[in-house]
């Protein structure tokens, strides 16, 4: 039995990888919890654009075989795959209690924030 890894399914693989770190390895994951909801969205673009450079650089260059040759539609491809697999599996699985915590510590520190700017 053979098991061809396409840089789709590559792809797909890495996406979940990167949700399962940042949501459930505790450092990572109360670091991560910490962050401003901007600057979270901004590193996982950053991490899921580098995945997808190497990917596709993989394929390119044939270190991943595909069929066809690698072209733009296969970097659509890759990405489209990174994409779908990093952000819906992320809101299927249950969060954490201490990231439920920490979250909540970073709402309140923001929210006296303003209320000391308004005041």
């Amino acid at each position: 039995m053979e098991i061809t890894f396409t840089p789709e399914a590559i792809a797909a693989l890495v996406g979940f990888i990167l949700m399962i770190v940042f949501a459930y390895f505790p450092g990572v994951r109360q670091w991560y919890a910490v962050l401003a909801s901007e600057v979270k969205s901004y590193i996982m673009l950053g991490l899921l654009l580098l995945a997808e450079l190497v990917i596709s650089l993989l394929a390119y260059y044939q270190v991943i075989t595909t069929v066809p040759p690698f072209n733009i539609m296969t970097a659509l491809q890759i990405a489209l795959a990174l994409l779908v697999s990093n952000q819906p599996t992320y809101r299927l699985f249950p969060e954490a209690a201490d990231v439920k915590a920490l979250r909540l510590a970073r709402d309140v520190v923001i929210a006296k924030k303003l209320v000391r700017r308004s005041g």
